[in-house]
């Protein structure tokens, strides 16, 4: 019996090399995975030659859970809604022309994204709401847009930890499926260049 039980148990030097096997591969899986976690919320190791048009949100900024209040619906909870990725166009005070121009901008890439439309949407964000007569005409002009408005304090808030400082002209953040702003556009992008990352994204992401 004791030869038995002797002849059942592993040389210490073999079984000292099958834990160091069963380690590595261990690491071999949670490793990768581990770090990919990293470089995309920290931006750590982030390759400087991205493929990405937009300004990227290091790190990205949850903005699923934020107070939104939409006009005629009263609180917007993100969370409970469908996932998909959203734009969030949000003005430098009040949505002169250069939000118009930003929100025809991201109109027209929602347009040219056809049938995968359905899985992206725009909000315009706003610290207060929109007279009535600019809300009406707004949304005859974009009819798929959702209104929407945060406090002045969040919605501060947010812009800083977004990265900016200073919010002198309008931005529109993209907002991954996980409710994360991952990437900031202006002005000074074009059409094409939304274009370019938002069917890079989706084309890459499951459609939930």
């Amino acid at each position: 019996m004791s030869e038995l039980a002797h002849s059942n148990e592993l040389p210490e030097g073999r079984s000292g090399l099958s834990r160091l096997q069963g380690i590595a591969v261990l690491a071999a899986v949670f490793v990768p995975i581990l770090a990919a976690y990293v470089v995309y919320y920290t931006g750590v190791g982030m390759p400087a030659g991205t493929t990405n048009e937009g300004q990227l949100l290091r790190p990205p900024v949850r903005v699923l859970d934020l107070p939104f209040q939409e006009r005629d619906a009263g609180r917007l909870q993100l969370g409970a809604e469908q996932p998909r990725w959203r734009y969030l166009v949000i003005p430098a005070g009040r949505c002169a022309s250069a939000c118009e121009k930003l929100l025809y901008t991201s109109r027209q890439v929602h347009i040219r994204l056809g049938e995968k439309a359905d899985r992206v949407e725009r909000l315009l964000v706003t610290a207060a709401p929109l007279g009535d007569a600019r809300y009406r005409q707004l949304r005859q002009q974009h009819p798929r847009l959702r209104f929407v408005t945060l406090e002045p304090a969040v919605l501060e808030k947010l812009q800083r930890a977004a990265g900016f400082r200073q919010w002198h002209q309008p931005r529109a953040l993209l907002v991954d499926q996980q409710g994360y702003a991952m990437m900031a556009y202006d002005n000074h992008h074009s059409g094409n260049q939304l274009l370019k990352d938002i069917k890079r994204l989706l084309k890459y992401s499951n459609e939930q």
